[in-house]
């Protein structure tokens, strides 16, 4: 009889993880997007989609970042990293350095301005 017993619980141990495992399999499936072949797309979906990526305006939207970011003087260079990079807020910022929460504000707004100016080539500072 415990033989029996047990083999009952194993039995229905095994179909509710069979079960699960085809549910998960059908929710999984049904969630996957339809792949098709860049042959099977006619030409013009393809000029259109290509239209829309220019990779070296990116390029050089990046490396215009990358230096305008070099330039900034070092306190805003890392109060700008504390915010965007670390993600801490203005009064933590201004803990670390050891400075009011204003000025972190003030500096903050003058490196986005800074970095606004020559992402869009007017590198005049005010």
């Amino acid at each position: 009889m415990i033989y029996d017993e047990i083999r009952a619980m194993y039995t229905a141990y095994i179909e509710r993880v069979a079960g699960f495992a085809r549910k998960e399999y059908l929710r999984t499936l049904s969630h996957r997007s339809q792949e098709v072949s860049l042959e099977d797309q006619s030409k013009e979906i393809l000029a259109l989609v290509e239209d829309r990526y220019f990779p070296d305006e990116f390029d050089l939207a990046e490396n215009r970042l990358s230096q305008t970011l070099s330039e900034l003087p070092l306190l805003r260079r890392q109060i700008i990293s504390m915010l965007f990079m670390e993600q801490l807020s203005a009064p933590e910022i201004a803990e670390r350095l050891g400075c009011s929460v204003g000025y972190v504000y003030n500096e903050k707004h003058r490196a986005l301005r800074k970095i606004r100016n020559m992402m869009e080539g007017d590198d005049h500072e005010q």
